[in-house]
């Protein structure tokens, strides 16, 4: 009995089981000019924790993140930008970067290209969260 109390303890110890808080759903809608954005990218950014995510936007202007351990996000408090579509889709592969000329997506005006010029913040916490609504102008 005492080997699998033992076993059970090494086990959880090198799962990491419970390292980690949980997630927070972390999904919503950008709109401009309250017209919901069609194509781009919705970029969180917490520079504390020295993280980033990046999700794309759906026709109706929606999105969902999802991470490698499930939908949502870690916790934390968000800087957020808005982006035009990105080039190239993440992929396994090497592939050089296209250029995406920032001019064609009037729906996403420059200064919500970058967190910091935003304006836009986002707190995310553990389970369900409101979701958050974006309205550029």
């Amino acid at each position: 009995m005492a080997r699998l109390g033992l076993a059970v303890a090494c086990a959880l110890v090198l799962c990491g089981c419970g390292s980690e808080p949980p997630l927070g759903v972390a999904r919503g809608k950008v709109t401009y000019k309250g017209a919901a954005v069609p194509e781009g990218s919705v970029l969180f950014t917490d520079d504390s924790q020295g993280v980033a995510f990046v999700c794309d936007l759906e026709r109706d202007g929606t999105f969902a993140f999802q991470v490698a351990r499930g939908h949502g996000l870690p916790p934390g408090t968000y800087q957020v930008a808005v982006q035009p579509p990105r080039g190239n889709k993440p992929s396994m592969e090497m592939v050089a970067p296209v250029t995406v000329d920032p001019d064609k997506y009037p729906m996403i005006p420059k200064k919500y290209h970058d967190g910091k010029t935003s304006g836009l913040t986002a707190t995310v916490r553990p389970g369900a969260n409101e979701p958050f609504v974006f309205e550029m102008n």
